[in-house]
């Protein structure tokens, strides 16, 4: 895979993965900053763009791990890192695949739609092995050479997997005020996507690169 190739592929990946960002249309749930798999449950106006985005966002994620994996440091970090980032893919594709179920216009209010099982364990297990994936990519990123993406992996865990995913938990399941679960769960998306960017990054070699052509 080309180095700007590669880069480009983990924008396009990161973009459509904070999908909400395209969520404009005024549905059942009557607000955008709903819950994202609230706006992706049946009925919902942008629910098709949003379901087939996470699954495109899949496909080029599954297009950038062989490469990406050519840069890591051999051993149990590297293969943990690269398997789960395939659950991570798989859960996203389940939870794009079986949505939540439709709300009824007429009673909706803002706060948490009804669920699925299906969809809320497959979106648990995608986010929880991606952030695994990440702290296994820390660990088999060489520090010499990828030491900007070792920062970005370490911000991805504490602030996103740690920090924005525990408050998204809570304000989820209380439900007040209404619109936080919806924040926090943006915010826990967007450090998801940062990580894709940085993993089209890591697929091209640039840090690599740079610091070899530093030293020569």
């Amino acid at each position: 895979m080309g180095r700007r190739l590669a880069v480009a592929t983990g924008v396009v990946a990161a973009v459509l993965y904070a999908n909400f960002v395209l969520a404009w249309s005024d549905g059942p749930r009557g607000t955008w900053l709903d819950v994202v798999s609230d706006l992706e449950a049946v009925g919902e106006p942008d629910a098709y763009l949003l379901r087939i985005t996470d699954l495109v966002c899949v496909v080029l994620v599954l297009a950038l791990l062989p490469a990406a994996r050519r840069h890591l440091r051999r051993g149990w970090a590297r293969e943990a890192s690269t398997w789960l980032t395939v659950v991570f893919c798989a859960g996203a594709a389940v939870a794009a695949i079986v949505p939540k179920p439709g709300v009824d216009g007429a009673t909706a209010a803002p706060g948490p739609g009804p669920s699925t099982p299906v969809h809320d364990t497959a979106s648990v297990i995608s986010a929880v092995a991606l952030f695994l994936g990440v702290a296994a990519a820390w660990l088999a990123l060489d520090p010499r050479l990828w030491s900007t993406l070792r920062r970005v992996a370490l911000v991805v865990v504490l602030g996103g997997g740690i920090g924005a995913s525990l408050a998204f938990a809570w304000f989820d399941r209380t439900g007040e005020p209404w619109w936080a679960a919806g924040v926090t769960q943006r915010i826990h998306i967007v450090s998801i996507s940062t990580w894709l960017v940085a993993l089209g990054v890591l697929a091209a070699g640039r840090e690599r690169r740079t610091e070899e052509e530093a030293g020569a």
